[in-house]
């Protein structure tokens, strides 16, 4: 654990900077005394305001060092969803769930110091049932919220095609949640947003919905994504915007990094997966009648390598080293067929790169043929 503690830091600042933003707006909005009160009279425009105002703030916290480097979870319902789906290890699993706790008390601390009596004034955000409704609704709400934010996530990292954009559209989610269902439970979705205020407000009334709804909400998520919905297993990454500038401790992550001269496959090794090029560069080589290696080519961003031995199944039929720093999509011998129905794009860049394999084989071939 003590090696992953950049992670869990970055996990504890993140969350108290997404914190301090986001009560902060509940505090601007809705303070007695504020001007935005006057500015905006509308109870409905205010909430959608201070949603956008929350989910950017998270989004931002998100595309930031600090996002990159941790994955950006924010949430102990986030965290408990990808360690249910098997890509967190029970030690990192519980050493985000209580950065997170103490990043919010942290972030809550900030906005009471800073805020004072205005922040006092609508009790640092506490998250309590809306008036009019029962806690049990609260509850229900709480947990169908949480379950569609967690399985948006889900299937945005596990798709290559939208795993860019999960911090937009989880945002633009939060945003609209906030201003539908705020007066119903407080649209809280986060354990440890809802724990700080409730700890420095010295209140806990309904608390245990706040915990036991969002919860429940992330493992219902997991579920239905896994048996309904991503029956070829892909695994995505448990970071919500993945890039190749800091480490990944998540576990079964889609993408690996290969620093320049690292061997990613070797000739005549037994070959399970294949991979598509992000970025960098690749070169192929193979070994001749003499012994030696002979380069063949360099590949970039966008081509495959390893797919003919995971079709055939078959050994590796050449090596391949990182020619620089380079980030690899991997592919599985389970989600392959996946990646073909779901990308034509990608699926066509691979059956022209074959074709032009076939080809350079048949050329050589009538090159050795004899006269």
């Amino acid at each position: 654990m003590k090696t992953h503690l950049p992670e869990y830091l970055a996990e504890f600042f993140g969350t108290a900077i997404m914190m301090s933003i986001g009560i902060g707006a509940v505090v601007l909005m809705w303070s007695q005394g504020s001007v935005m009160r006057d500015l905006i009279p509308s109870d409905a425009a205010r909430r959608l305001v201070t949603g956008i105002l929350f989910a950017g703030g998270g989004t931002a916290v998100v595309l930031s060092p600090l996002g990159q480097r941790s994955g950006g979870h924010l949430n102990p319902a986030m965290t408990l969803a990808f360690w249910w789906k098997g890509q967190m290890s029970t030690p990192d699993a519980l050493a985000y769930g209580v950065a997170q706790v103490l990043g919010a008390l942290l972030g809550i601390w900030i906005v009471a110091t800073l805020g004072g009596e205005a922040a006092q004034s609508v009790r640092l955000g506490l998250t309590l049932p809306g008036e009019g409704y029962a806690p049990w609704v609260a509850f229900v709400a709480e947990m169908v919220i949480t379950f569609m934010l967690v399985l948006l996530i889900l299937w945005c990292v596990s798709n290559q095609r939208y795993a860019a954009s999960t911090p937009y559209l989880a945002g633009v989610l939060i945003a609209f949640l906030v201003f539908v269902e705020a007066p119903i439970s407080g649209t809280s979705l986060n354990p440890a947003r809802s724990f700080a205020p409730a700890l420095f407000e010295g209140d806990f009334s309904y608390h245990w919905i706040y915990w036991a709804a969002p919860l429940l909400g992330a493992v219902l998520a997991v579920t239905l994504f896994s048996r309904l919905i991503d029956t070829e297993g892909r695994p995505g990454c448990a970071k919500l915007f993945h890039t190749e500038r800091y480490r990944c401790i998540f576990l079964e992550c889609a993408y690996e990094v290969f620093p320049k001269g690292t061997v990613v496959m070797r000739e005549g090794e037994a070959a399970s997966t294949a991979y598509v090029i992000e970025e960098g560069a690749l070169t192929v080589s193979k070994r001749g009648a003499d012994g030696a290696e002979h380069a063949l080519s360099t590949l970039g961003p966008g081509q495959w390598i390893g797919e003919m031995s995971v079709l055939l199944q078959q050994p590796r039929t050449a090596t391949v080293v990182a020619a620089q720093d380079t980030r690899l999509r991997v592919v599985t011998a389970d989600n392959f067929m996946h990646v073909i129905t779901e990308h034509p794009g990608e699926t066509l860049l691979l059956l022209r790169q074959l074709a032009q394999r076939l080809q350079q084989a048949s050329d050589g071939a009538v090159q050795e043929r004899p006269a």
